[in-house]
């Protein structure tokens, strides 16, 4: 009877242990579940945040021995109420059917920052293989990924900018001057050029790469060129808006990675 006796409070205590890894478990998966519902609920929050509008242009033309080629551009506005840092930058080429002819890859987006109500402007030409004449193309199309800025960059200024033709290759060039009126040495600069018409509408992006930097209270010449961009398609842009911002260093992208 002793030994039945053992056995039952046996189960009872095995019973009694069951139930109490049982509740922890629970509770383990019931922490872990809110954890993830917050995470998800703040990267939600993030992306309601963060809104973006583009309005994009494309001049699409066929070259001497037949290749269709099409320059695209597109500003794309901060309609949000937080400042905003691009990740990456795509123009998608479309077709009549809405299928995708080419993508371009945009290496440079300025400003890479922007605050609420800022812009920021895009521009690449690329050869369409997949077309058989401009009629093919209907449109571009931006795919833009973002997140929130966690830095400020040292803003840069442009001035005297001017249109240009490279007479060797007829293409367009726009050249200016940046200045940086910081108390700081910028290392490296990004420089896009926004051409408008007379009624502000965009109709090409032009970009250039400032290696070295700028020193503190110093000036640099840019030219913002595309050889591949005809120069008698950018005639009508008679208005120049340059932007020149501090590529930002690795180290600046890893600080806001652990943020």
């Amino acid at each position: 009877m002793g030994v039945h006796k053992w056995s039952r409070v046996g189960v009872g205590l095995m019973t009694v242990l069951t139930l109490i890894v049982t509740g922890c478990s629970t509770e383990g998966d019931s922490a872990q579940k809110k954890e993830e519902s917050q995470v998800k609920a703040k990267k939600e929050e993030h992306k309601e945040e963060l809104k973006i509008k583009d309005t994009t242009v494309s001049t699409s033309w066929e070259t001497s021995d037949g290749k269709v080629m099409v320059h695209g551009a597109a500003e794309i506005k901060n309609t949000g109420e937080k400042p905003l840092q691009f990740d990456s930058v795509q123009l998608k080429f479309m077709g009549k059917k809405d299928h995708l002819l080419a993508k371009e890859e945009i290496l440079a987006v300025v400003p890479r920052i922007i605050q609420p109500g800022e812009s920021a402007y895009v521009g690449g030409t690329v050869q369409i293989k997949k077309a058989k004449s401009t009629k093919d193309l209907k449109d571009v199309a931006v795919e833009a990924e973002v997140h929130p800025a966690y830095i400020s960059q040292m803003k840069l200024e442009t001035e005297s900018l001017k249109k240009t033709k490279d007479k060797k290759k007829k293409s367009t060039i726009v050249k200016g001057t940046v200045k940086n009126p910081n108390d700081k040495q910028v290392e490296s600069v990004l420089v896009t050029t926004a051409m408008k018409d007379e009624k502000g509408k965009l109709v090409a992006v032009l970009s250039d790469y400032l290696v070295p930097g700028i020193p503190p209270a110093g000036e640099a010449k840019f030219k913002a060129d595309d050889q591949k961009l005809p120069y008698k398609l950018t005639k009508k842009a008679t208005q120049l808006e340059g932007y020149a911002y501090p590529v930002i260093k690795e180290e600046e992208k890893d600080q806001e990675k652990k943020k």
